[in-house]
């Protein structure tokens, strides 16, 4: 079947989009954090639609199951094939290139594979402003993003991908293209099919080019990281914040020192600003484009950096922040991001972490946190909490780390660890994934927690866009 797949391929498109050899395909069959690790026929790089579509095409005729896949940095091995050897991987990497550009409209048409870093720097160029920021930016592209639904550090403020999208094209397991590439703000007719899309991990149709919306440029910033002794202070400070700067409030993220430790050992060239004795450290940013924040007083500070210290010298005297450090220029926020930035590497290089994709309402985040870390315990009394993420929108990385001394039984606890966290999180209503996807490892966990009507519609989406099963089957519907 596979080599009469591939000899179509060749025939009707091109032998140069396939890859055969093994060396060359290995960086397509393992997943960033080396968890998962297939096997494949071959890699197909198409660079145009019609090229994806011809596959499809051909993969519909002859039953030939498709793994897309964009800058594979992917945490839940969505984009990996399985061990049988008898998957295509279609890499969409080479469809890298800007369709349309309207700085009037505020609006981007890419192909998939454009790299998100690569939109940054497009359109700050024309001081407009793509949202979107993940630490794996430099090789994450807007296919993949958009698949998975992707989250990051701006979500509080902006949401997260499918508030960014304004249209989609797709290719449909038969080979079909359905193009909505309309730079509209507006477009109410009918069903939003767009959305079935975003988050499906590939598994109804692939996504081949994009059309996102842009907003003003910030023109100022004032970032800051403090410390706090408890959890639910950060919840305070965050509303604080909120109420105080008008919504202006892009990022606010927790750490505890436990990772924050992890970091600093395995990075010890990385600036260290500053050094808690206990608890936790906070990332805070706040953003703005109008005019009158751009305005200095007699010191040089802008209104942003006014509300930012009069923010953290009333947290101080309200003893729900220890010790506290302001970015006093760009490079120095660019080093208070890079420790955020190189927690999951820090992790991955210390141990073999439990990681989790957890979102909890916002009101009970610190409930969960104590409750979680108070059954890992019971599993694992030395083991090193690594909860961080995004606490603005109910976002958290609940990860554990062996402990320092390591642990000959890790590999067995692991599987209990993980159970007790997901147990919490059942107690406090929350979801098992808030913006890594679900993929292959989560199938099981999803089919236990999802509302069992939820799960039939799933299915018959499912079966209804891929009657055959050939797009990236064992991915979020079992």
């Amino acid at each position: 079947m596979a080599n009469e797949f591939l000899k179509k391929v060749n025939a009707q498109i091109n032998g140069a989009i396939i890859i055969s050899d093994e060396k060359l395909m290995e960086p397509y069959l393992i997943d960033w954090r080396e968890n998962f690790r297939g096997r494949a026929r071959a890699i197909l790089t198409p660079t145009d639609t019609q090229m994806v579509s011809t596959i499809m095409r051909i993969a519909d005729e002859e039953k030939q199951i498709i793994v897309p896949q964009g800058g594979n940095t992917g945490l839940v091995g969505g984009g990996i094939p399985d061990q049988t050897g008898e998957s295509i991987v279609l890499s969409l990497k080479k469809m890298n290139s800007i369709i349309d550009f309207s700085p009037k409209n505020r609006t981007i048409t890419v192909q998939a594979g454009c790299i998100l870093q690569h939109i940054h720097d497009v359109v700050e160029n024309e001081n407009l402003y793509f949202p979107l920021s993940l630490a794996a930016k430099g090789s994450c592209t807007i296919g993949g993003n958009l698949a998975t639904n992707a989250g990051g550090l701006n979500v509080l403020r902006y949401g997260s991908m499918r508030e960014q999208c304004l249209g989609l094209e797709i290719v449909l397991a038969d080979g079909t293209i359905l193009n909505e590439l309309m730079p509209l703000l507006k477009n109410n007719t009918g069903y939003d099919l767009k959305n079935l899309f975003i988050g499906s991990e590939g598994t109804l149709g692939i996504i081949t080019g994009a059309c996102l919306k842009l907003v003003s440029k910030p023109s100022t910033r004032a970032t800051s990281i403090a410390v706090t002794d408890k959890f639910e202070h950060a919840l305070v400070l965050l509303d604080r914040l909120q109420h105080h700067s008008g919504d202006q409030v892009e990022s606010f993220e927790i750490m505890p020192k436990t990772l924050l430790d992890i970091i600093y050992k395995q990075f010890p060239d990385i600036s260290q600003p500053i050094k808690p004795e206990t608890g936790f450290i906070l990332f805070i940013e706040i953003s703005s484009s109008k005019f009158d924040d751009l305005r200095s007083n007699k010191i040089g500070q802008s209104s942003l950096q006014n509300i930012m210290e009069y923010f953290l010298e009333t947290a101080l005297n309200d003893n729900l922040i220890s010790n506290a450090v302001v970015a006093s220029n760009a490079k120095q926020r660019e080093a208070f991001w890079t420790i955020r930035e190189n927690a999951p590497l820090a992790t991955k290089r210390e141990s073999w972490p439990v990681n989790t994709d957890i979102s909890v309402r916002r009101d009970k985040l610190a409930q969960f946190y104590y409750h979680a870390s108070v059954e890992v315990a019971k599993i694992c009394k030395n083991s090193r909490i690594c909860g961080y993420g995004h606490i603005g929108d109910g976002n958290l990385h609940f990860n554990v780390v062996e402990s320092e001394d390591g642990d000959p039984n890790w590999k067995d606890k692991r599987q209990s660890i993980l159970t007790a966290i997901y147990s919490s999180l059942e107690e406090f209503g929350g979801s098992i994934s808030a913006e890594h996807g679900i993929g292959q490892l989560k199938t099981d966990q999803l089919i236990e927690t999802k509302n069992p009507t939820y799960y039939r519609m799933m299915t018959l989406i499912k079966n209804n866009f891929d009657p055959k099963n050939i797009l990236n089957p064992n991915r979020i519907i079992k």
